[in-house]
């Protein structure tokens, strides 16, 4: 009996060991005074072997921006990094002489970066519809007699994020995800300087012009405040748009950035204008109009986006809804679907499966975690993540997410946990809503182990300055094990 007690003492004297090794990390969670009360989740073990943290790991919680890591990641494994989006532009009819007796076609792909500033490789919209402008030039057309038509029929049903607030709908980090997409979706509106409290603030313009909508301002100035506290609303499908809120009083002229309730449409007016003032008469209307067929059509040209890898970087270091939304419904599209959401939704669950992941617990309505009705669990997260690693693309993956402590990144992390071991070594995806804290991501420990980890922070009571000190502690405490003697003040490890 003893003999059997030692053996089994023997095997699993390593997991026990393990289990109390670190009990201080774990405690940074148990003595914080913000999380009283409120639900939280954290996990974590190494690539490939053993747990190091578990609190409430199925624990069902809203990820808000983590949860961009499933839809970057289902993207990157079923479209591939080097994926691009082709907008396509047709004409109908033939060109005599120089007039184009037929009408024009601009074919969206899903592409979310068409027309953006966001990234250094892309033309903004003025350059993108010169440069389109002068295709048509080469082409010796300098008239069309017919329309210039929008198809956005790649993505299908509401294209705004489904769940979201009332209060977001509108705003520029709530635009739709068309299947035309442009200018990231989003405008900015001008409001004149208020210098008394409670006066209200007029529009004074929008860029670039919006002359297919009607915006009705009801936002005051307030002493209060310094900086904007508004919200844009309008009804899907609607030009009628809203404007509530308040400003801060100033002698100059107060911007906010707010989105199109219809991209596609802005894009077939904008196009014709800028084809017209190229020199290029156009007789007919801007409309949007979705064809059966392409096949009586001619190919002008095509116009590709960057590679999918540049997109995703963007979208999760700067944690960019549109890019993420839009990418959802990619998988659809570009999978044999409709485009829709819903059907993005069953394509990252096809991800999770074929990897063998429990994913009973992924509830989530969008690709961007906006809606506070997403659910996941941090078991689930750290497991895809783990078996990402194992994929072809996993490193490339890894370095899509933001990076502790380097001030060179573009990511969120940037300017956190810069004087600790995780410094350059830790990619974290972070995430924030209404009550909702979150990161998840690697890192590594002193032995240059890499560990997975996930942690979410729900419903918490206090500023979330306290929960990120909290997550900060948690992931410094995994990139310190190894150190047999922490330093009085820590050095950047990089």
């Amino acid at each position: 009996m003893k003999t059997a007690f030692l053996l089994l003492s023997l095997l699993f004297a390593p997991l026990c060991l393990f289990a109390e090794t670190f009990p201080e990390i774990s405690s940074v969670f148990d003595g914080s005074e913000t999380l009283k009360n409120a639900q939280f989740s954290a996990y974590a073990k190494y690539a490939g072997g053993e747990e190091i943290v578990s609190i409430n790991p199925s624990l069902r919680l809203a990820p808000a921006s983590v949860l961009k890591l499933f839809t970057t990641a289902a993207a990157f494994d079923l479209l591939g990094p080097d994926f691009t989006f082709e907008t396509k532009i047709y004409y109908s009819g033939e060109i005599k002489g120089k007039k184009l007796v037929g009408d024009v076609y601009i074919k969206g792909s899903g592409d979310p970066t068409l027309g953006s500033a966001r990234l250094s490789s892309v033309p903004d919209l003025p350059v993108l519809a010169k440069s389109w402008a002068d295709r048509f030039k080469e082409a010796g057309i300098s008239k069309i007699q017919g329309n210039i038509y929008v198809d956005n029929s790649v993505f299908s049903g509401v294209l705004l994020p489904w769940r979201t607030s009332y209060q977001n709908i509108g705003n520029y980090y709530a635009a739709p995800s068309d299947g035309l997409s442009v200018r990231d979706n989003s405008y900015e509106i001008y409001f004149a300087p208020v210098s008394e409290d409670g006066a209200k603030a007029e529009i004074l313009k929008t860029e670039p012009e919006m002359s297919n909508l009607s915006l009705q301002s009801y936002v005051k100035g307030s002493a209060a405040i310094r900086g904007e506290n508004t919200f844009v609303n309008f009804v899907p499908a609607s030009a009628e748009v809203q404007i509530f809120g308040s400003v801060p009083l100033t002698s100059a002229p107060v911007k906010i950035s707010a989105a199109m309730p219809s991209p596609a449409a802005f894009m077939a007016d904008y196009f014709k204008r800028a084809l017209e003032e190229n020199e290029i008469q156009v007789k007919g209307a801007a409309l949007l109009n979705s064809p059966e067929t392409y096949e009586d059509k001619t190919l002008l040209f095509s116009y590709f986006s960057p590679s999918l890898k540049e997109i995703v970087e963007y979208t999760n270091k700067r944690s960019f809804n549109l890019y993420a939304d839009t990418i959802l419904r990619s998988l659809s599209a570009y999978g044999g679907g409709s485009g829709s959401a819903g059907e993005g939704v069953r394509k990252v669950k096809e991800f999770l499966e074929s990897m063998e992941i429990d994913f009973s617990n992924f509830d989530v309505f969008d690709g961007s975690g906006l809606s506070r009705d997403d659910i996941i669990d941090c078991k689930m997260t750290v497991e895809m993540l783990e078996k990402v690693l194992e994929k072809p693309y996993g490193e490339t993956f890894m370095h899509t997410l933001p990076v502790a402590g380097d001030p060179e990144d573009a990511g969120t992390m940037s300017r956190r946990l810069k004087y600790s071991s995780a410094a350059y070594g830790a990619f974290v995806k972070t995430g924030s809503l209404d009550r909702v804290r979150a990161v998840a991501g690697y890192t590594s420990d002193y032995a240059e182990r890499r560990i997975v980890f996930c942690s979410l922070v729900n419903n918490y009571y206090g500023r979330m300055r306290q929960v990120d000190e909290v997550h900060d502690a948690f992931i410094s405490g995994l990139s310190d094990i190894g150190l047999n003697k922490k330093p009085a003040a820590r050095q950047v490890k990089k």
